[in-house]
């Protein structure tokens, strides 16, 4: 099972569960783009991780600048002793793919009604 977290440049956060590891034709409606871009994160919550962007994000005047995604864009480069332009910034949402294993079933136990 997989969890995709979908980092809205809006602020808010949505996750979406798929079987198996996503396409990238599954995630293009996701982040709302045709061409993807992978780009390196860091937060302590997820550590070093990939994000999914839109690859012309900055050229759609729908899509504004994602805080959070650039937040942990500019950690990932800070840790790594890179650098981007002054001002650089990540623009619409953003996806991160969690592997979170095999979901294990849960194991029903009869419950006794005497009562």
């Amino acid at each position: 099972m997989y969890n995709v977290i979908l980092w809205k440049d809006n602020g808010n956060e949505d996750i979406h569960v798929f079987e198996k590891k996503p396409t990238f034709k599954e995630l293009y409606p996701l982040i709302g783009c045709s061409t993807i871009q992978i780009v390196a994160g860091y937060t302590d919550e997820h550590k070093t991780f990939e994000m999914y962007i839109d690859e012309e994000g900055k050229y759609n005047p729908l899509a504004y600048p994602n805080k959070r995604a650039t937040n942990a864009w500019y950690e990932w480069q800070k840790r790594t002793k890179r650098m981007c332009l002054p001002g650089d910034h990540i623009a619409g949402n953003a996806a991160i793919i969690k592997n979170i294993g095999k979901i294990k079933s849960v194991k029903k136990e009869k419950v006794n009604e005497s009562n």
